[in-house]
């Protein structure tokens, strides 16, 4: 058996790694907070660093900021508070 931590996996999108928008399921669509979908394919990570690295997806880093009530680069920089929703 194989036990993955959702909030460690990243999948890598059109070279944007995304954050999860909840658990991962074995053969599932996952969804990642900013709304893409997709089905996972596990690749060696040899093999997906041949297509360059991988960034994070601005939206993902967004979103998951303020859900953990940490502020952005932006928020920090000026001083100010992060949102709460």
């Amino acid at each position: 058996m194989i036990y993955l931590d959702a909030q460690t996996v990243h999948p890598v999108i059109d070279g944007e790694w995304h954050r999860l928008a909840g658990a991962l399921e074995a053969a599932e669509v996952i969804t990642t907070l900013c709304g893409i979908t997709d089905t996972p394919v596990f690749m060696p990570l040899s093999e997906r660093r041949n297509h360059g690295i991988p960034r994070q997806c601005d939206a993902c880093d967004t979103i998951y900021r303020r859900r953990q009530g940490i502020p952005s680069r932006r928020d920090r920089l000026s001083g100010r508070r992060p949102a709460q929703e």
